[in-house]
C-alpha cells in the first residue's frame, strides 16, 4: 500500500510486484510456459519504437532491446512519478529487473539517469 494511487496511470501503474517476480514472469513468458506458441510469436513481432531508447522495438506488450554483447533483452518496463522499472530476459534465459525509486525526469540530469538504468541492464546481462 502506498500513499500514491498508481491507477491514474492506467496499465502503467496497475502492477504492484517485486523485481524477482517480474524476472520469474518474463522468464516463464519467454520460455513458452504461459502462452501458446502463436500468441508468443505475435507478441515478439515488433516495430521500431522511436522516442523510447536506442534500438528499442515494440510488439504486443513486449519491448526488445539489443544488448552490446549480442542478442536481445525482452521485457516491459515503465515509469510513474517516483518509480522506474527496466529489464527483461534474454534468449539464453538470463533475467534482470531494475526498480529505481526516483523517476529520472525528476533528477538534475534526467537523460543521463535514464541512460544509466538501461546501461545497468545491459551490463548485468552481458557480464
Amino acid at each position: 500500500m502506498t500513499s500514491l494511487d498508481p491507477s491514474w496511470a492506467g496499465a502503467a501503474g496497475q502492477l504492484v510486484t517485486t523485481p524477482s517476480d517480474l524476472n520469474r514472469f518474463f522468464s516463464a513468458l519467454m520460455a513458452g510456459e504461459l502462452l501458446e506458441p502463436a500468441q508468443l510469436r505475435a507478441m515478439r513481432t515488433t516495430v521500431a519504437a522511436p522516442g523510447t531508447w536506442p534500438g528499442a522495438r515494440y510488439g504486443l506488450g513486449l519491448f526488445s532491446t539489443p544488448l552490446t554483447c549480442g542478442g536481445l533483452v525482452w521485457g516491459h518496463g515503465g515509469d510513474i512519478p517516483g518509480y522506474e522499472t527496466r529489464g527483461g530476459v534474454t534468449g539464453r534465459g538470463e533475467a534482470v529487473t531494475v526498480a529505481v525509486t526516483a523517476l529520472p525526469a525528476a533528477l538534475p540530469e534526467p537523460q543521463r539517469a535514464a541512460d544509466a538504468v538501461l546501461e545497468f541492464v545491459d551490463d548485468t546481462l552481458c557480464s
